[in-house]
């Protein structure tokens, strides 16, 4: 396990916030639909999206296996990479060593006048880039699951400190130091003393790690014991379940170089995770209502205790419980399927200013076994910077073997890696089998 959590993690760049995680999108058709699951993922996920759905079995037996990545911008990678283009550090030492008469190059100055730029607009915006690699193996046997759910939340976040943001740099003149202000625009130094160097000066930020990039992240892969159990009302059918996971996480806190390009990030993990391991409490209900059996009511609590993952710095990263709602109906002698999931909880993520919380849902036009074909779309209430996100999903095979992919795209778009992207984007594959 630790090895597929690790190369997730090769993906990634990491977060901060004491709180993680989102509810993230796992598996196959809950993908395809919006995100929604937790009344209608019946089968092999439903141990992770409602343990309470392994009592409507379908099939005696479903196994799963799926993995996916997703990425969501919010306006980094274009700044950053502005800022290793303009090879901040580098500039800022050739201007240190031309103090205090210059001349220095009509390059330096232009790259030093657009990365002083972009770091002031950094410092007034919320910004950072996550990943989201995942996977999940699940086995459903009847009203028994068990399986590996693997989610991975991995931000980079600039941290900058807004009162060091002059361009005051130290020379060195006749093996003396010299602090001197230094102006692109006529590319001339004005001395000043060491007090006012350390008070305001970028360079100071930089060498003494006030400004950077803050990178970390939390992997976590989930073995449950679930089990669902029915119970036939006068009212309907009302079905309860319940996981114990044990939890291994992988927890990642470091920092780089705020010009550090971004398709380079993936590169800062190495050998600065932690691994711990704790245990989680999920609990699930749905409800099908005696008149109308081809509508279920959903309802899950995850991480209900809590559980809590220490890091390579002596920070604990706490996953705090989240609560989702669902509905789902099957129409149409059952070939077209519809379901809606909503978030009751405003779920943290590692971006201390973001919260995540969706409502999302769509259709499943599943004419015949060998074909499924899903629409839906998904919406941040707590956030619109990603705008509507739009989600598809194509399922080929048969019973015993389906072959299925899934993917999610925002409206809005980014940066990423020299390349416009969606702000949100997210891929999955799948092997489906039943019995």
């Amino acid at each position: 396990m630790r090895q597929w959590m690790r190369s997730g993690f090769g993906l990634c760049i990491a977060a901060a916030a004491a709180q993680a995680m989102s509810f993230q999108p796992l598996g196959f058709e809950s993908m395809g639909m919006g995100g929604a699951g937790v009344a209608s993922a019946t089968g092999s996920m439903a141990a992770y999206y409602n343990p309470a759905l392994l009592s409507v079995n379908g099939h005696k037996t479903e196994v799963g296996l799926s993995g996916g990545v997703g990425v969501a911008e919010y306006n980094l990678a274009e700044n950053i990479d502005r800022l290793s283009n303009d090879d901040l550090t580098g500039t800022i030492q050739r201007i240190a060593d031309k103090a205090p008469t210059g001349p220095n190059s009509d390059q330096d100055r232009a790259n030093i006048t657009d990365a002083l730029n972009v770091l002031s607009k950094m410092s007034k915006e919320t910004s950072g880039l996550v990943l989201t690699p995942g996977g999940a193996f699940g086995v459903q046997i009847k009203n028994f699951g068990i399986g590996v759910y693997v989610s991975s939340e991995a931000t980079a976040v600039p941290v900058i400190d807004q009162n060091h943001l002059d361009l005051i740099v130290l020379g060195n003149v006749a093996g003396q130091d010299l602090y001197a202000y230094y102006d692109p625009a006529t590319d001339t130094y004005t001395t000043v003393d060491q007090a006012t160097y350390e008070s305001s000066s970028l360079e100071y930020a930089l060498n003494n790690n006030l400004t950077y990039l803050s990178l970390k992240g939390l992997s976590v892969g989930e073995v449950p014991f679930s089990y669902g159990h029915a119970f036939e009302t006068s009212a309907g059918t009302i079905g309860v379940g319940g996981s114990l996971k044990y939890m291994y996480g992988l927890t990642y806190d470091t920092r780089v170089s705020i010009d550090t390009q971004s398709g380079d990030l993936d590169g800062a993990f190495k050998d600065r995770d932690r691994s711990t391991s704790a245990f989680g409490v999920d609990l699930g209900a749905y409800y099908t209502p005696k008149a109308e059996p081809n509508l279920r009511f959903g309802i899950v609590g995850k991480n209900l205790n809590a559980p809590e993952f220490d890091t390579v710095t002596n920070r604990v990263y706490k996953v705090d419980p989240m609560v989702r709602a669902g509905v789902y109906y099957a129409g149409l002698d059952h070939w077209l399927d519809f379901a809606l999931d909503v978030d009751l909880t405003a779920n943290k993520t590692f971006l201390d200013d973001i919260d995540s919380q969706y409502i999302g849902g769509g259709i499943n036009i599943h004419p015949n076994q060998f074909f499924s074909l899903r629409l839906g779309a998904m919406q941040n209430v707590a956030d619109d910077t990603f705008g509507t996100v739009l989600t598809a999903g194509l399922g080929l095979g048969f019973k015993q073997l389906q072959f299925d992919i899934s993917g999610m795209m925002s409206t809005e778009t980014g940066y990423y890696d020299g390349n416009d992207i969606p702000r949100y984007a997210r891929v999955n594959f799948a092997l489906v089998s039943r019995w």
